[in-house]
């Protein structure tokens, strides 16, 4: 019951993932990367529905003025309310990348504007770049596990099929890649790519050089799995019948190997999110105009915001929640393998 349990509620967090991911603009009361110097390190803006003239009103907000900017001190002036607003015109986007829209859930469209999780240093809204964020952790992951299997499973399979000089050329080239540093060997690869470039190469080339070193595993699996199966009878059979190499693979091979290529991309999955947040991190990923987690927490430097402005931790928070589904859904999808594998040998 557990581990159902457990199941459950990383798969449901998946499913809330990918739902902002696809709704992140319509989610998002300001746009990312909008500055607002006025309101560096806002707190998280309070609802109010009493007023203390007319009593139980509608969810409105009071315009919040700074008081001391050493301490990012700020006091609600209650001489005036703002009425928050439902599905009001904001900003223009295209949702789910294709139609033009410019309708919000909730938020305003002017001061005093409505920050759900406060704002960063530069006055940008959390919320926002943690919805942003989302999306691009999502197509990191996507793209990288899509680059590792194709990479892995070609490799090793090609490897397991083959044999000879070319089996051994690509395992050693494999244990070549395995001994190398993976962490410096990534971030070579990305210093000697231009430091400004476009939100969709900066995503290809990230996690590409990601993917670079991260497919031995994969490989080397395929390979080892499929060794096991060339001598067996069936496979034989399938030959001596007159199967081209092409039908045997996809009628016995492709079948034993996709509960293990299956697996092991639910345990890739995380290596890619690792991977993005060290190097947007350190610089060298997505710069602060490409909204990301690992770019959020550059910020995380100063010991001041972690003690003073605990809202910018929210994507830290985000990561290890990921982390966790992710590894729920992996280890779980490594036993029902393994059951698999046995039941087919």
């Amino acid at each position: 019951m557990k581990r159902t349990r457990g199941v459950c509620f990383a798969t449901a967090f998946i499913a809330c993932l990918v739902f902002v991911s696809l709704f992140a603009d319509f989610l998002s009361p300001n746009p990312p990367t909008m500055q607002n110097l006025d309101q560096f390190f806002h707190p998280p803006t309070r609802i109010h529905f009493f007023d203390r003239n007319q009593g139980l009103q509608k969810p409105f907000l009071l315009e919040s003025r700074l008081r001391d900017p050493m301490d990012a001190a700020y006091e609600d002036d209650p001489a005036k309310t703002y009425p928050l607003q439902f599905f009001f015109r904001g900003y223009p986007y295209k949702l789910f990348g294709l139609l033009p829209w410019d309708r919000h859930l909730v938020g305003r469209n002017e001061n005093p504007r409505f920050y759900p999780a406060g704002t960063d240093e530069l006055g940008r809204d959390v919320w926002s770049r943690v919805l942003a964020g989302t999306r691009t952790t999502l197509m990191v992951v996507a793209l990288g596990i899509a680059i590792y299997s194709i990479l892995g499973f070609a490799i090793g399979a090609l490897a397991g099929i083959k044999g000879g000089w070319i089996d051994s050329i690509l395992m050693r080239f494999s244990e070549l890649v395995l001994a190398l540093p993976a962490l410096y060997l990534v971030l070579a690869l990305r210093a000697l790519l231009p430091v400004r470039i476009p939100f969709w190469q900066t995503l290809a080339l990230t996690v590409g050089t990601i993917a670079a070193v991260a497919w031995p595993p994969m490989a080397r699996g395929v390979r080892g799995l499929i060794l096991q199966m060339k001598n067996s009878a069936h496979v034989e059979a399938a030959y001596a019948l007159g199967g081209t190499p092409l039908h045997v693979f996809l009628r016995h091979f492709l079948p034993f190997l996709r509960p293990y290529a299956l697996a092991q991309l639910a345990v890739a999955a995380p290596v890619f999110i690792l991977g993005e947040l060290v190097l947007s991190f350190l610089n060298v990923g997505f710069r602060d105009t490409g909204e990301s987690w690992g770019s959020m927490l550059r910020s995380l430097k100063d010991m001041r915001v972690i003690t003073d402005f605990y809202w910018n931790l929210m994507p830290l928070g985000m990561i290890f929640l990921t982390l966790l589904s992710l590894n729920i859904l992996s280890s779980r999808s490594g036993g029902r393998k393994a059951e698999d594998q046995v039941m087919r040998l």
